[in-house]
């Protein structure tokens, strides 16, 4: 089966033929979506020179969430007598391109700086199954949201009742969260809506109930507050909600320049230093996900830590590349978010 092709194929499967095999599969996908918009959104978020940025730490939050989602579907796979392949060159995309599995095709996910661009190409991705709710709008499903992809695991999840194993799942904190064992058919519930609430938001609603902050809003609205330059409200008296709160500026930002077709050259940056740099990046990003391989495939929760370790190193030398401009004077450079056969 064709990786891009790969959920939208399984959402054209009957129902009654999800068996296990469907499950882990799906699961897989899942993985593999999720991983892939850990690159555009770092790259936007790196490219933000100041941390404390409204922008820089709403999009630094949706990434922790992201990390949690994957680390989610990574439990659930093994729970199933799955191993979840994270480290290969089906795993990660290569940008620009569309999304994994055939999700929202024809939209082209690119790694580029932060812009108005790109955060109306995060929207577009995290669009919810039904339209942006908040707004009354509504569009026509033809083709597999998130949502609905989501909704369809945990169908067969229902269906199919299968023991859940304890083994080389992962417990830890990812990016202030927690990732919990998932042993009860009850745990899977959960931990699909939390992944489908912080994505898309609750059906009718950019938020639950219980959520008390602008930090609590799905990821759709989170992009869309910083497209509209404004934090999202809802009006206690008419339950409306509208982009009237505090003012969220644009910031100011390294011109990283979308990264082209499958990264970099040595052409691409005579300067050696540069590519010395570029390459680096790389093996970084290479080294990260063999510890997140070891993790999940070994049982070896001291190897999710140093993954998420090295990511928090990944952000010095990006931001460094970005800092350096492009021989034809169009932006700087960025990282490629490629692997590297020198790991």
């Amino acid at each position: 089966m064709a990786t891009d092709q790969k959920i939208r194929e399984l959402m054209s499967v009957a129902t009654a033929d999800h068996d296990p095999e469907w499950l882990k599969q799906g699961l897989q996908a899942a993985i593999e979506l999720e991983l892939a918009t850990l690159p555009p959104y770092l790259s936007a978020l790196w490219s933000i020179k100041s941390a404390g940025a409204p922008a820089a730490r709403s999009i630094r939050q949706i990434v922790r969430e992201e990390m949690l989602h994957m680390g989610i579907m990574c439990n659930l796979l093994t729970a199933v007598g799955g191993t979840p392949a994270l480290n290969t060159p089906n795993s990660i995309p290569i940008y620009p391109g569309e999304l994994p599995g055939g999700v929202h095709p024809g939209l082209t996910v690119a790694l580029q700086g932060f812009s108005p661009a790109a955060v109306s190409l995060f929207m577009e991705i995290e669009m919810p199954v039904n339209g942006p709710i908040a707004f009354g709008l509504a569009v026509d499903e033809t083709f597999p949201t998130i949502g609905a992809f989501l909704t369809a695991l945990l169908d067969a999840f229902e269906t199919l009742q299968l023991p859940l194993s304890s083994e080389r799942q992962m417990e830890s904190f990812v990016g202030g969260s927690e990732l919990k064992k998932l042993l009860t058919l009850q745990d899977v519930r959960e931990a699909i809506h939390l992944v489908k609430q912080q994505g898309e938001g609750r059906e009718g609603d950019p938020a639950s109930p219980e959520d008390t902050g602008p930090e609590d809003l799905a990821h759709y609205y989170r992009f869309a507050e910083i497209h509209h330059g404004r934090g999202l409200r809802k009006n206690p008296d008419t339950g409306v909600w509208k982009f009237d709160g505090d003012p969220i500026p644009f910031p100011e930002t390294w011109p990283m320049a979308v990264v082209p077709l499958g990264g970099y050259q040595q052409a691409d940056a005579p300067d050696p230093q540069i590519w010395q740099s570029i390459q680096s990046f790389d093996q970084e990003f290479t080294s990260m996900l063999n510890q997140l391989q070891a993790a999940w495939q070994d049982g070896e929760p001291e190897e999710l830590d140093n993954a998420v370790d090295t990511m928090r190193t990944l952000k010095e030398p990006a931001a460094s590349l970005m800092q350096k401009p492009l021989p034809n004077g169009g932006g700087s450079y960025g990282p490629c978010f490629r692997l590297s056969s020198t790991t």
